[in-house]
């Protein structure tokens, strides 16, 4: 300390100056080194993938996290997002969704190592063989019964799981001309569908084409402009719905919303308005029916409907002075109700005044002497039955 002090104010600025350099210069080595380290994968997990999960793309394992999920490059996020496609997957037997959700697990059991990952992938291998072999025991079953395009519908679907299986490979290839006919019919059926706006049917025929037909082009094309239009109807629809919602034509609003959601619209997007318009109708509901209330000079009911339009929007019309004036006329009702208990008291009428008197203590417990009046007319009433 006595070293420092002789040092002079110069050269006590350049000490401090060194020592803040080499501060950060150190700092930022150890950020770095742990933004690495964060970043840092095992091979030893990649190579186990490869070893335990053959039947996907190793190529996979060398992306970075950044490009596997563009806005995201945290591995927990790309598993909670593999999770909600493997239930989504499984629900509608969506095995597209599946193989995506199967490399989402795949990527992060290969980068991490994580045992939740690990056991997706092999629900996912134990799900698509017991699918397979339940397949192909409806396709021969089908093919037995002489059902033709039942048998190929489930042969198209052993060959998504299966693109080598031999036997369903020989069933179209024997079976060519009766495929190919039906194949033509469901085309155009499906162009009808699309035509009449009728999208879910014609996605069906268009997906059970691809199942005996892997490669149709046509039904490809057919796919892709539902698709499309789709994309526009649910826009225009959206677009519809918030022009309804800002003139206030809330029963459109709605129905266009509805619409643009069954097109495929954001959900999300499209719920921060039917929320809305949901509390813009229960306030207007509430609103009336503390109003109508309050003219009927049921003053409690009024006041219950108009606490529930303040909870959802304090500045409602003129709710504030609507409140006022139920509040005003409540403790008017509630002080000549107090007046006739206490008379009915005195007049020695307990179980009137006791009734008065309780219905005044629901709406306010302390309001004045009231409990005092509540016990003396429960012990007057006692009193007097057991006299």
């Amino acid at each position: 300390m006595k070293c420092l002090n002789l040092l002079s104010s110069k050269r006590k600025a350049e000490l401090f100056a060194i020592f803040f350099i080499v501060f950060f210069v150190f700092l930022s080595f150890f950020s770095c080194s742990t933004t690495d380290s964060a970043k840092k994968t095992n091979p030893v997990y990649e190579q186990q993938a490869k070893n335990e999960f053959s039947e996907y793309d190793s190529r996979i394992l060398k992306k970075e996290p950044e490009e596997f999920l563009v806005d995201q490059d945290i591995y927990l996020i790309i598993l909670r997002q593999a999770i909600d496609m493997y239930n989504e997957a499984i629900k509608t037997e969506d095995f597209d969704l599946l193989d995506q959700a199967g490399k989402y697990f795949y990527y992060v059991y290969g980068k991490t190592g994580l045992q939740s990952a690990k056991d997706y992938l092999l629900k996912i291998r134990e799900y698509k063989s017991k699918k397979l072999a339940s397949y192909i025991a409806s396709a021969k079953k089908s093919e037995k019964n002489k059902d033709i395009i039942t048998a190929a519908v489930f042969w198209g679907k052993v060959l998504r799981l299966d693109p080598s299986n031999k036997e369903a490979k020989e069933f179209f290839k024997k079976n060519r001309a009766v495929i190919e006919q039906e194949v033509k019919k469901n085309l155009e059926k499906a162009k009808k569908y699309v035509d009449q706006g009728k999208f879910t049917q014609a996605e069906k025929l268009y997906n059970s084409v691809l199942l005996y037909d892997p490669d149709n082009q046509e039904a490809k094309a057919g796919l892709e402009k539902i698709k499309k239009m789709k994309e526009e109807l649910a826009k225009s629809n959206f677009k519809k719905g918030v022009d309804y919602f800002n003139k206030k034509d809330y029963d459109n609003a709605i129905k266009c919303f509805k619409l643009a959601l069954s097109y495929g619209y954001d959900k999300n997007a499209i719920n921060i308005y039917l929320d809305k318009i949901e509390i813009i109708l229960n306030i207007e509901k509430y609103y009336q029916k503390a109003l109508d209330a309050f003219n009927n000079q049921d003053y409690f009911a009024a006041y219950d409907f108009s606490q529930e339009v303040i909870r959802l929007d304090p500045n409602y019309k003129d709710i504030k002075e609507l409140n006022a004036k139920i509040k005003k006329a409540i403790e008017d009702k509630i002080l000549a109700m107090y007046n006739n208990a206490v008379e009915l008291y005195n007049q020695k009428r307990y179980q009137e005044a006791l009734d008065i008197f309780k219905k005044i203590a629901e709406y306010n417990a302390s309001y004045q002497d009231v409990q005092y009046y509540i016990q003396n007319c429960i012990a007057k009433i006692e009193s007097l039955s057991q006299g």
